[in-house]
């Protein structure tokens, strides 16, 4: 209260000083509130949670949005490939539209989790951990074929996927 009794009484130069610093910072913490977005929370450690995230990447990895499913990596699988070569490879040899039906996800040992799910009456097995509170798809566990082939080159990628496409890095 004191410190505001002194700008009162301050000189006119002093005064308008505060009153544009003031201003700015005003000006600052409103442009951040309205451009900033909170950072990835923790997502439950449920199976239910689980099964809200495996049933968005499957739909993503259906239907081709292939940014977001790279996203959804974890480390190790991450490192097999980047994420710009990924989406690339998957715009030149893009997946059959097809739904997955996500049946369930249990847990294992050493915070490792399983998720069934069905696709064209075919069950597949996923695998997935936690880390820092989010959900990471294990590309090396859940598909070693793919791990291997991400790793080798795009005329591979498309000769195993069934694609006729030319180069693509």
């Amino acid at each position: 209260m004191r410190w505001l009794v002194c700008v009162a009484v301050a000189p006119d130069r002093l005064r308008s000083r505060v009153r544009w610093t003031l201003v700015v910072l005003v000006a600052v913490m409103v442009i951040l509130s309205l451009t900033s977005r909170p950072s990835p929370s923790s997502e439950a450690a449920t199976a239910r949670g689980l099964v809200h995230v495996a049933t968005q990447f499957e739909h993503d990895y259906q239907h081709n949005v292939d940014g977001p499913v790279w996203d959804r990596f974890d480390d190790a699988s991450r490192a097999l490939i980047t994420r710009a070569r990924y989406v690339q490879w998957h715009r030149s040899c893009p997946t059959s539209p097809v739904d997955a039906t996500i049946l369930n996800a249990s847990p294992l040992s050493k915070g490792w989790w399983a998720v069934t799910y069905e696709i064209s009456g075919v069950m597949l097995r996923d695998y997935w951990h936690r880390v820092a509170g989010q959900w990471r798809f294990s590309l090396v566990r859940s598909n070693p074929t793919s791990a291997v082939l991400y790793a080798s080159t795009f005329a591979n990628f498309a000769r195993v996927n069934g694609c006729a496409a030319a180069s693509s890095g």
